[in-house]
């Protein structure tokens, strides 16, 4: 047993230091960055990276406040210039248009979203300017006159300085076969 006892903490003296290495990098030391995908809506191609995960915790307590319907929540978290493409093809401009649409909505229908899925991605434009994005998934659910309809939507979310700046909203209903 005291053989046992002693090769493990001889073998844990082996391999502690290797862990401790693994997760080093020097000062100033750049991290390599994942390439995720390509931006091609200009006229140039740009690697799209892996983005902070911080983005998405700011969508996550956007689409909260939706939840709760706390239209001072949403208004606080979108940028001064916020504008939404939606997916009837309508363009909301400002954050007073959208606080207006959805206090007309909520009370009428009750939606609630689930979340499905979250990808954070950052690129750099040719005028060298970083754009941070979440391209999210979630299910909507509404209840209007007793009816549930459901509807996935996706959504892909420009965000700057820890706000909301654009949403482009892509969606399709959930047939009730589903």
């Amino acid at each position: 047993m005291r053989f046992l006892t002693k090769s493990f903490f001889m073998s844990l003296l082996l391999v502690a230091p290797i862990f401790t290495l693994a997760g080093h990098h020097e000062p100033g030391e750049q991290k390599v960055k994942t390439i995720v995908g390509y931006d091609t809506t200009g006229e140039a191609k740009y690697p799209l990276y892996a983005g902070s995960l911080d983005t998405i915790e700011v969508w996550m307590q956007y689409m909260q406040a939706h939840d709760d319907a706390d239209f001072a929540a949403i208004r606080a978290a979108n940028a001064e210039d916020f504008k939404a493409w939606v997916a009837d093809g309508s363009i909301i401009e400002n954050t007073d248009a959208q606080i207006a649409l959805l206090k007309d909505w909520f009370p009428a229908s009750n939606p609630k979203w689930t979340h499905k899925y979250s990808i954070a991605n950052e690129f750099t434009g040719n005028d060298g300017k970083l754009q941070r994005w979440v391209t999210t998934g979630w299910e909507l659910t509404e209840t209007e006159n007793g009816k549930v309809t459901k509807r996935q939507e996706i959504f892909d979310v420009l965000i700057e300085g820890g706000k909301i700046k654009n949403i482009y909203i892509a969606a399709r209903e959930i047939p009730e076969a589903e």
